[in-house]
């Protein structure tokens, strides 16, 4: 029975989802990879909301086949609950007529097993795309890295030709995905040449500082946390203002 209602509830939350991405059309920013995601994804937020944009971004774990629709759909979960599911039933096809959608959504997406990304991808088509990592992190469900590999492939194989690309170019793997691209690329690294790179990283009392490089033009910058991850999310930061500024 339960089996049954998931299937059921996930075909219903996909087309509701899919029917009011088609009414609002939100830009939708997707982030993918093993490792950063929230962070990368919490820096990404933070800047457009600077820029005066209307962002909002899905929780942590709501990247999954039902976890993303509900995240678009501003609905909280039922989990293993029939009656808590109910609620959320009604209320999702209200958000057809809401008023206040955003303009922006930034989404991670999981990929656990084998086929997450055809599915999810089946729901939202992103106009920007991070690919934050690729490690064997989440291997277990996979037969080996290759397969594991081939769910950023096929994300990569979906972007628009009017889309945008961004990847860690510290990652042997994501250099060579991103040369498949049909859309533009724009790389970030730290030990790697890059469109975006942080060099000489510094920890000071506050987190760290480092010079920061991009079109022809260096400077410095501080973030007042640790951990190159950090630094990572800012360069894909400055990325998407620079992007979205133009």
């Amino acid at each position: 029975m339960k089996t049954i209602f998931k299937y059921i509830l996930r075909i219903y939350l996909k087309y509701i989802t899919k029917l009011v991405l088609l009414i609002h059309q939100p830009t939708i920013i997707a982030i993918a990879g093993s490792i950063n995601k929230p962070f990368a994804k919490e820096a990404i937020k933070k800047t457009l909301e600077n820029l005066g944009l209307n962002a909002r971004a899905n929780p942590k774990n709501f990247n999954t086949e039902i976890g993303l629709p509900l995240a678009i759909l501003a609905q909280t979960s039922g989990y293993n609950s029939f009656t808590d599911w109910l609620p959320i039933i009604i209320a999702a096809p209200k958000r057809i007529f809401t008023r206040k959608f955003p303009d922006y959504l930034v989404l991670g997406l999981g990929t656990s097993n084998p086929g997450d990304m055809k599915y999810l991808l089946s729901i939202v088509k992103p106009k920007i795309t991070i690919i934050t990592d690729i490690t064997q992190r989440y291997l277990e469900s996979f037969s080996d890295m290759n397969e594991l590999v081939g769910e950023y492939e096929y994300l990569i194989s979906r972007m628009p030709a009017s889309g945008l690309l961004i990847t860690n170019n510290d990652n042997a793997r994501l250099v060579a995905l991103s040369e498949r691209a049909k859309c533009r690329v724009i790389t970030f690294a730290i030990k790697n040449p890059a469109d975006y790179q942080a060099r000489d990283i510094k920890p000071i009392n506050t987190g760290q500082k480092f010079s920061f490089h991009f079109k022809n033009k260096i400077e410095s910058a501080r973030i007042n946390r640790f951990g190159k991850h950090h630094i990572m999310a800012f360069l894909v930061g400055r990325i998407i203002k620079n992007y979205v500024v133009k």
